[in-house]
């Protein structure tokens, strides 16, 4: 079913539905053929609602069968969004605009009643007050989901318009009264409160930083609406001169912005349109997480080893950005400011064939001048040389990689504004942001002359459409292209009888390292889809062949893993299936 194979193991909890009993209930039944079909006929309908006339009754309490419509196929679009499938790729514009759409009609379908809402006293009116506000609240903080999925910064006038439906509802205390509604299919479902809503847009808001990929934003979207689904974390008006305890955060009703950290010392503010959060529970929540992921006997069947590692990495980083109390991250080295120009490849398998060219182009240079190998091969792995570049007798062949289209992995030329030992801040211009998120492996060098240097995308803020910033941490320096496979003789019964092309995967290989980024070890960059925990693969080079066993991952990204690794032993002869002769 095109539906349930979308969901992948982003999904933490289930979706979030401020109408409890909405998932699912009669979705269009084209939704798992095409999604993009539901979405259009889906608008279209709502837009009908809100053009006929004078707002009816009946029009109105049509929405939340429309919602039981949308949210899965919101849903569904957000995974796709972030995971890909069978049918379309991560970080499709298609997809990300559809979901935006669909979202922004419910929007604008309750903002339309609202208006009719605060201009009538009648009470078949004003009673189905607090549904619309809670309905306006949960498509805005999917509008919130989505730019930060994109990077794009919220609006001041959002923020001015939730505030003040906010503010209205707490003085009419209508904030978390659980109210039964009766829809047109003549079911009964319980609402959830708009201050649970309005805390998720706040702790949504608070990640748009530029520090979180598209997963880990959509895996926390996911945790929030959980979290925020109890009494645990709530807001808390000051009045005026009210002492408390200066940690935590605010929010200021009358401004524009979301909530920020207490001022260091203030324990004594102005109330009014102050509002305090206290994130103590918060901290605990997401303490109990990493608890929970730890246990191998609280984890749910979909929820795999690299799935677990990405998910306890971002709590730690949700830990800290929700501290009581600001946590002051050293930086491990000083940066100094430069005006460079370098040169950079963004992305794993960009990466991964500008350097495979440049070992067929040094092949080809040893092979001409009949030379030996020198330091063109990578330093012994406990035994003899090993070269990634040059097959058995020099045959200079290129191993059939499971890539299928040509890449185009030119680089390109960035500026470097400062620099330290353990990273850099650079600047430059770029046709796809999603190659820069958090998380992505980016390649670095100063000419042609210098060797490259392997660094991982630690924030990323944009600029103007396509001009972007970024902040990159060091891995490695001198990456060299590595051709393995899969070990034939390990249990393949998860992989779903691969072929041969699905074993064969090319890696970048780390050497040690006594400068900074300091590494003692030899480490493998390899592809996500590759790697196993203690699996063995077999690395060729030009003259044996070595078993190894993965390690645990140092960093598991969504593109790719970066681990250690130990030599089993040395083959001196290739296997007679050898993928060389490929």
């Amino acid at each position: 079913m095109y539906l349930s194979a979308a969901l992948s193991p982003v999904e933490t909890d289930a979706p979030d539905y401020p109408i409890e009993g909405m998932a699912g209930e009669g979705v269009f039944p084209f939704v798992r053929a095409d999604p993009f079909e539901t979405q259009k006929a889906l608008c279209e309908t709502i837009g009908q609602l809100i053009l006929e006339g004078q707002p009816q009754i009946g029009q109105l309490d049509a929405l939340p069968a429309l919602e039981r419509q949308a949210q899965p196929v919101i849903e569904l679009f957000l995974t796709q969004y972030v995971e890909g499938d069978g049918q379309i790729g991560p970080f499709e514009w298609k997809t990300w605009h559809s979901a935006f759409r669909l979202s922004q009609s419910l929007f604008q379908a309750y903002e339309y009643f609202l208006h009719r809402i605060r201009e009538t006293s009648d009470d078949n009116w004003t009673e189905r007050e607090p549904l619309v506000q809670v309905q306006l609240f949960h498509h805005r903080k999917l509008e919130f989901l989505l730019r930060l999925l994109r990077y794009k910064k919220r609006s001041s006038e959002i923020w001015r318009q939730l505030h003040e439906i906010y503010r209205l509802a707490h003085e009419r205390d209508l904030l978390d009264r659980p109210r039964t509604i009766s829809e047109t299919d003549g079911k009964r479902r319980t609402m959830r409160g708009l201050e649970q809503q309005y805390l998720q847009i706040l702790l949504l808001e608070a990640m748009n930083s530029g520090h979180f990929s598209p997963r880990e934003a959509l895996w926390a979207h996911r945790w929030f609406a959980r979290w925020c689904s109890g009494p645990g974390l709530q807001l808390a008006q000051l009045n005026d001169r009210v002492h408390f305890e200066p940690k935590g955060f605010v929010v200021d009703l009358s401004g524009s912005d979301g909530l920020k950290r207490v001022p260091a010392g203030k324990a004594d503010l102005i109330g009014g349109d102050l509002f305090y959060f206290d994130s103590s529970p918060l901290s605990a929540m997401i303490d109990r997480e990493m608890a929970s992921l730890r246990d191998d006997a609280a984890l749910t069947s979909r929820t795999t080893p690299a799935v677990r590692a990405g998910q306890l990495a971002l709590l730690k980083k949700l830990a800290i950005l929700f501290a009581p109390n600001p946590v002051n991250i050293e930086r491990r080295a000083e940066r100094k400011p430069v005006s460079l120009a370098v040169q950079a490849i963004v992305g794993f398998s960009y990466i991964v064939d500008e350097l495979r060219k440049n070992g067929q182009k040094q092949n080809e240079e040893i092979s001409s001048a009949v030379a030996p190998k020198t330091e063109n091969t990578i330093p012994p792995l406990e035994v003899p040389n090993l070269s990634p570049f040059l097959p058995a007798r020099g045959n200079a062949s290129p191993i059939s990689l499971s890539t299928a289209d040509p890449i185009d992995a030119t680089p390109q030329i960035w500026q470097v504004k400062d620099r330290s030992d353990s990273g850099c801040r650079m600047r430059g211009q770029i046709d796809n942001l999603n190659h820069v998120i958090p998380g992505s492996l980016i390649a670095v060098r100063d000419n042609e002359m210098t060797p490259w240097t392997v660094a991982v995308v630690r924030w990323f803020r944009r600029l103007m459409v396509d001009y972007v910033e970024i902040g990159v941490e060091y891995l490695g320096r001198e990456p060299r292209f590595v051709k393995m496979v899969t070990d034939c003789d390990r249990d393949l019964a998860t992989a779903e009888a691969p072929n041969f092309a699905s074993r064969c995967f090319a890696a970048l290989y780390l050497p040690p390292s006594e400068q900074y980024p300091t590494m003692p070890i030899k480490t493998l960059l390899l592809s996500a889809d590759a790697f196993r925990t203690d699996s063995d693969v077999t690395l060729l080079s030009s003259n044996a062949t070595y078993r190894m066993r993965l390690s645990k991952p140092i960093q598991h990204q969504f593109e790719y893993v970066w681990t250690s690794f130990a030599v089993i032993d040395e083959v001196a002869t290739l296997p007679s299936w050898d993928p060389m002769r490929e």
